[in-house]
């Protein structure tokens, strides 16, 4: 399967512009270490009605992992430490080298991607969260509902237009 880096990262956008979107990502991420892009991927797949199993973004986590670990998060963490001991501008400059660092992410992701053969029926939320160690049913209930809710506005037949 293949998806463009631009395309993924359009994508991504476009969901980070969504009412909520980026506070329930990030706050899973805070809270569950789930990897925001592997999520976005999940939903972008979820739109095109493609689906992976657990494995499958095993793969894909695995494919970014090394990456995230020595560069990313504690990329992430400097930033967050430094948002209010910086100037605004160079707090700035810190978000958009961070947007950099993710963008290799994703294109980590899309090279691993490209070997795996998505199904035509599956549940990307729950295979995406179980991948990185996640127990849907362990979350709060209002966590899973804004998590359910991003996934209700990448259904394609959920969409007007």
């Amino acid at each position: 399967m293949i998806i463009s880096a631009d395309a993924y990262w359009q994508f991504s956008e476009g969901v980070w512009r969504q009412p909520g979107a980026r506070h329930t990502a990030l706050e899973m991420q805070d809270r569950y270490g789930l990897e925001p892009n592997l999520l976005l991927l999940a939903l972008m797949l979820e739109q095109q009605g493609q689906f992976l199993d657990e494995q499958q973004f095993r793969q894909l986590e695995l494919a970014q992992s090394s990456w995230s670990q020595r560069m990313l998060t504690p990329y992430r963490q400097l930033r967050r430490l430094a948002k209010h001991s910086l100037p605004e501008a160079s707090y700035r400059q810190m978000l958009e080298v961070e947007l950099v660092m993710e963008k290799r992410s994703q294109q980590l992701i899309l090279k691993e991607l490209a070997h795996q053969q998505p199904a035509a029926e599956g549940d990307n939320l729950v295979a995406c969260l179980e991948a990185q160690g996640i127990d849907p049913q362990a979350l709060p209930g209002d966590l899973l509902g804004q998590l359910s809710h991003l996934f209700k506005l990448a259904d394609p037949d959920c969409q007007s237009g």
